[in-house]
């Protein structure tokens, strides 16, 4: 399991899972993380990768990041990829996490995490997420075994990041028709120049991040806080 758009500005952070047996063999070339592939040799892999192995991607909208905060929203979208290749018959041992930090073990539960809004809300949507699927209908909570660089040294890791990162790139070049100013289609969602002197130009559209610090006015963050609230309720 990896993710990818953690540090973006907007737009979703998305996660990958793939689905290996201690059986299975490599059966593809220079797999490796995402981010040292070309974004041409990383398209071409997708469908090899998915002929080899099960791959899902998980995401987890801006608008639910502003509200669960990224610890909860990496967990969100992974349990929400988990969820499309996990089944009775397909029980997974373990999860191979890339990284140091295991973001997918939730917290022991006490009284304060029970009585946050921001819990409450990921524990719906998670449930939300499998209960939707023809998967298992309790969400994971089996070991998790994080490996530094593991999108390295793990070819599950770097195809579960391929995947991800094509994925999340193609919503990006879709977001970028709807809102052309920021460049999403080159700079994906992340801290560019360009991305920042549009931002400061215009200010923040609905699927930026609202809550980190965009270097815009409070007034601007308002605003778009409330055509956002506005653009749900007419759905």
């Amino acid at each position: 399991m990896d993710e990818v758009g953690r540090g973006s500005l907007s737009g979703p952070v998305s996660v990958g899972v793939s689905l290996v047996s201690a059986s299975d063999e490599l059966q593809i070339d220079g797999l490796i993380d995402s981010k040292a592939l070309t974004e041409k040799k990383r398209t071409e892999m997708v469908p090899l990768i998915n002929k080899w192995i099960p791959t899902a991607v998980g995401h987890t909208q801006p608008e639910e990041i502003d509200a669960l905060g990224m610890t909860r929203s990496l967990r969100l979208a992974g349990q929400r990829a988990l969820a499309q290749v996990v089944s009775p018959e397909i029980k997974p041992d373990l999860v191979l996490l890339d990284g140091k930090h295991d973001w997918l073990t939730a917290s022991e539960p006490d009284l304060l995490i029970s009585l946050d809004p921001a819990e409450e809300l990921y524990q719906r949507l998670t449930q939300e997420a499998w209960g939707s699927s023809s998967s298992l209908v309790q969400p994971w909570e089996g070991l998790v075994v994080t490996i530094i660089k593991g999108d390295y040294k793990c070819a599950s890791i770097a195809a579960a990041s391929v995947v991800a990162k094509v994925e999340r790139d193609a919503l990006m070049n879709q977001l970028a028709q709807r809102f052309p100013a920021y460049g999403w289609h080159k700079n994906k969602g992340y801290g560019s120049a360009s991305h920042r002197q549009a931002l400061a130009e215009i200010g923040p559209s609905t699927q930026h991040r609202l809550s980190w610090n965009l270097g815009v006015s409070a007034e601007q963050v308002k605003t778009t806080y409330i055509e956002r609230a506005v653009k749900n309720n007419e759905r």
